[in-house]
């Protein structure tokens, strides 16, 4: 992962997306197609961490009721 999407992975999520939009937008001067890279960069990353993470017996049947 690029250092710049690990500092867009790294901001602090509140209810402000427009805050957050303009955040990761500064980060990466003002560059949108390289802000959209960043965000996809670091969502891959935290996609992979989950899925090592997540039983393959769960993510095949889903979530049982109770």
């Amino acid at each position: 992962m690029s250092r710049l999407a690990e500092r867009v992975t790294e901001l602090p999520f509140n209810d402000d997306l427009e805050a957050a939009v303009d955040e990761v937008l500064r980060l990466s001067g003002g560059d949108a197609r390289t802000a959209v890279r960043a965000v996809l960069l670091g969502q891959r990353s935290i996609v992979e961490s989950y899925s090592s993470l997540i039983s393959t017996g769960y993510a095949r049947t889903g979530a049982r009721p109770c």
